[in-house]
């Protein structure tokens, strides 16, 4: 919400969403995932 809008007029998304309608950001392309369904971003566990 900036300050011209009032919270009647406030955007249903956040700022940083993209428009309604837009393609999907090559970044985040889910299709091209090589391992999907496998979380390999985390840190692995720590054996004690």
């Amino acid at each position: 919400m900036n300050a011209e809008q009032t919270p009647d007029e406030a955007p249903s998304r956040g700022r940083h969403a993209a428009p309604e309608g837009a393609p999907t950001h090559p970044a985040i392309d889910l299709s091209r995932d090589p391992n999907p369904g496998k979380p390999d971003h985390a840190k692995p566990d720590e054996d004690d």
